[in-house]
């Protein structure tokens, strides 16, 4: 059993790795190819005859490992500056819009099919958040600044779609008071997350054994289940966390962190970001194609939830171009670029068996993702990635130190 497992596990992480090499040639984003492949396996598994294992308890921790690993990998990656800060400030405007506005719409509608409203807002949020687990990946065959643009607004979005997904769940009752209880969490989170950000990046500075990068993202990890503990917006803490590494050049330009020892600590960025890689690089793949093979197959056409699912589709594009479009921002090809999948995922599993709606079910779900999944490969298709040479984003990153190219 123990060699089975080992075969079965080793083969699948090379597969994935082979889809890792040919997505940027084929444009075909990995998580089509992920969830294909689980799918082949599930019923490869029924073929043979095997029992079916019970990957239920495995997909939810399985899954925030991944969000965790991912939002770090992709914020590692981001440069602060103030010729930077109006992206920033449209990605966060345009990551809240989309999660309220559609959040709203898709609450409305299923309300309107007899569920309290309350109910139907926390079954919309799943789905109006897109997923840095299929965004950032994808991001990595755009042109540097598209590239930039997509992670901050997919890290954005996780955070600021759990985070109202947990104020939904754990109030009652929506209300003013409710509302400012809820904004003083997140400046706690803040503050919280700030001094757990410069805390890590000082071990990491300082750490001389040989064994470090695995105790700091174990230390991370163990930070945000003090967060979800205390009902916190704990993805706050990966965020500041990457993006005070991702820029510690010029924060250690401030006395009082002189002890940051700046020159050896960019020296173990890279190596941080080497190992956060490849960590990534199984958590996701394990994850995808867990979740590829407990999909009910058949039901991916059952009619009923096809044409609902396509409406959710067709609400997510619309209400993402006029959004573009009044941002002042490129609809292509950031309006291909809204995938749902692993935020969405873990969302919907944890919603509370007396707050679920029927309209909303895990065929739903699946069938969103990947009609989100194909069309964003209208982004991949359609555009090419600037050559270093001719992209200013690239030249700002090399301003301080070269990350090495992840071929992701």
């Amino acid at each position: 059993m123990n060699i089975s497992f080992l075969l079965i596990f080793s083969g699948l992480i090379l597969i994935g790795y082979l889809f890792e090499v040919l997505s940027p040639k084929t444009r075909i984003p990995n998580i089509i190819m992920l969830l294909a492949l689980g799918m082949l396996s599930q019923k490869l598994v029924d073929v043979m005859g095997w029992e079916h294992p019970d990957f239920s308890s495995v997909v939810p921790v399985l899954g925030t490992v991944g969000l965790i690993l991912i939002v770090l990998e992709g914020t590692l990656e981001l440069k602060i500056t103030k010729e930077k800060l109006p992206i920033l400030t449209k990605t966060f405007a345009l990551s809240l819009s989309s999660i309220l506005t559609l959040g709203l719409v898709l609450g409305a509608w299923f309300s309107f099919q007899g569920f309290g409203f309350k109910n139907s807002l926390l079954n919309a949020i799943p789905l109006s958040i897109i997923s840095s687990a299929i965004a950032i990946p994808t991001a990595k065959m755009l042109s540097a600044k598209d590239k930039e643009f997509v992670i901050f607004e997919s890290s954005l979005s996780d955070i600021i779609g759990v985070t109202l997904f947990n104020y939904i769940i754990i109030n009652e009752v929506i209300s003013v008071k409710s509302v400012f209880i809820f904004l003083g969490e997140i400046g706690i989170s803040v503050i919280f997350s700030l001094i757990g950000a410069l805390g890590l990046t000082l071990i990491l500075s300082r750490l001389n054994h040989r064994i470090k990068f695995m105790p700091i993202i174990m230390l991370i990890m163990f930070l945000y289940a003090i967060g979800k503990g205390f009902h916190l917006p704990a993805l706050i803490l990966i965020l500041i966390f990457g993006l005070v590494v991702a820029n510690i050049e010029r924060i250690t330009q401030f006395k009082f962190l002189s002890n940051f020892d700046p020159k050896n600590l960019i020296k173990e960025i890279h190596r941080f970001e080497e190992i956060t890689t490849e960590l990534t690089f199984v958590v996701r793949v394990s994850f995808f194609v867990i979740f590829g093979f407990t999909i009910d197959i058949p039901s991916l056409l059952e009619p009923n939830n096809l044409i609902i699912s396509i409406l959710i589709f067709a609400m997510i594009v619309l209400l993402r171009v006029l959004q573009l479009l009044i941002l002042k921002l490129p609809v292509s090809p950031l309006a291909y670029v809204a995938p749902r999948g692993l935020i969405t995922i873990l969302l919907f599993i944890s919603i509370p068996a007396s707050q679920m709606i029927n309209t909303v079910n895990q065929t739903l779900i699946t069938q969103v993702i990947l009609l989100t999944s194909l069309f964003m490969m209208g982004a991949t298709l359609f555009s090419r990635k600037e050559k270093p040479s001719d992209s200013s984003e690239i030249t700002d990153k090399l301003d301080v130190f070269t990350p090495k190219n992840k071929n992701n």
